[in-house]
């Protein structure tokens, strides 16, 4: 009887209504601001067209992954991951060139972007490792490993290149790997080479941008690192010079510190230096503009920091109740560039003002924790590593949205799923949910 009273409580409690309220909630204001911004685009009538059908279809691709049983993307992690590698090196060598990037594939009747689903793949697929890794977890070599697995799909997403979408796949690992409750030092030599990947570009742009630094001899060489030559090798053999002197000083101090560490921490810095090189290769000059806009708006308010002084100006403009739909003037007149993509919540935060701004938080920051209570409450371990990482990317992707809108961190060109246009950002954003979706219908083992 008991059994019974709780079976009929858990299918009254399928579906997380919070959670597709919440859905509900993002992709109703998103619509309205995608209508009111982009209501002066030429093609008005086809965005708005493909923004419908694009809904449509995530609603039906939200609906097939609430019932379709997620430990089926366990079986077939394999395929799945063969899948993802030979969808990403078709889009390079058939995929359509769009604003620099060869990151689209051209279907008949829609435009598909396929490193928007390769990030949900790659979440199912580490999900698997590090499920089946679950009495090894401790060992450095599962987060190596878990790297690896991600790597090649990182690589081909570069290539495009795709430099934002790249940089999503960092927190993912790092927070899936610390919920599977890897090893805390493996952790920080995998942030470290994440750091100095990211780090030395960004380090390489910022002194390009003062030419009276670089008269000082080290800052000279440290530019001259960029290239593939002779200086990128004595960059390497420092490196080693420099692990091998620190560890030598260490034993002649007589510390506790293991030998090892030296040798870890040499490799990681080379390896960090040689995928900085790489990195810095790919970026185009408007990702380097982002940058510059962001340390130093003021040098080109005109041109790399137009878009967040318009961002700024369009949120502080909207007051408390905002200046209403169809009425913001940094929208409407066409001041603020990607008003119905990148900066949708700009447009939010002038027309629908502080309230609405809030609103869409509270909407988004209800999702995350749903999710996140849908891994809590999982029923096997794969479910609550999935959790994981949805939670992480969408969680990511509104810090940097909101944070570029309001010029806290530089413009990285990451939309804020379910409010900023794209369609299929759209509905692998609500194919992922789902997902999420059926882990909740299933946290009973008898479902």
């Amino acid at each position: 009887m008991m059994f019974g009273t709780r079976q009929e409580t858990a299918l009254r409690g399928r579906v997380d209504w919070l959670m597709v309220a919440s859905i509900a909630g993002l992709v109703a204001c998103g619509t309205l601001a995608i209508l009111s911004s982009a209501s002066a685009v030429p093609n008005f009538g086809v965005l708005i067209q493909k923004h419908f059908l694009a809904a449509g279809l995530g609603i039906l691709l939200f609906l097939f992954s609430l019932g379709f049983n997620y430990q089926v993307y366990q079986d077939q992690a394999k395929t799945l991951y063969v899948l993802t590698l030979l969808m990403m090196l078709g889009v390079l060598f058939f995929g359509s060139i769009q604003r620099g990037q060869r990151a689209w594939i051209h279907f008949p009747f829609f435009t598909f972007q396929p490193s928007e689903i390769a990030r949900i793949f790659t979440i199912l697929i580490l999900a698997n490792y590090l499920d089946r890794r679950g009495g090894r977890v401790q060992d450095v070599s599962t987060v190596f490993g878990a790297f690896a697995l991600a790597a090649p799909i990182m690589a081909l997403i570069l290539k495009e290149p795709d430099f934002s979408s790249t940089l999503s796949f960092f927190p993912m690992l790092l927070v899936m790997l610390f919920c599977a409750g890897a090893n805390l030092g493996a952790l920080l030599v995998l942030a470290g080479y994440g750091s100095i990947t990211l780090g030395l570009p960004l380090a390489w742009t910022l002194v390009a941008m003062n030419p009276e630094w670089q008269s000082f001899g080290p800052i000279a060489y440290f530019m001259s690192l960029t290239a593939f030559g002779w200086p990128l090798y004595i960059g390497f053999a420092l490196i080693v010079f420099g692990g091998f002197f620190l560890w030598r000083l260490s034993v002649m101090a007589r510390t506790q510190i293991h030998g090892l560490i030296f040798v870890v921490a040499t490799l990681v810095a080379s390896a960090g230096l040689g995928s900085a090189v790489l990195v810095n290769h790919q970026l185009k000059v408007y990702q380097r503009n982002r940058f510059v806009a962001f340390l130093v708006p003021q040098v080109d308010p005109r041109g790399a920091g137009y878009n967040v002084r318009q961002a700024q100006i369009a949120i502080g403009s909207g007051g408390l109740w905002g200046k209403g739909l169809f009425s913001g003037t940094q929208s409407q007149l066409g001041f603020l560039p990607e008003r119905h993509t990148d900066f949708v919540f700009a447009v939010i935060g002038e027309e629908m003002g502080f309230l609405g701004a809030v609103g869409v938080l509270a909407f988004y920051l209800m999702l995350v924790w749903r999710i996140v209570n849908t891994a809590r409450v999982a029923r096997d371990r794969y479910g609550y590593l999935v959790c994981c990482g949805m939670a992480s990317i969408y969680g990511f992707s509104l810090l940097v949205n909101v944070g570029m809108c309001v010029g806290m961190v530089p413009v990285a060109g990451i939309p804020l799923p379910l409010v900023s246009y794209g369609g299929s950002n759209l509905a692998v954003t609500l194919y992922a949910l789902g997902i999420t979706a059926n882990i909740y219908s299933r946290r009973y083992a008898f479902l």
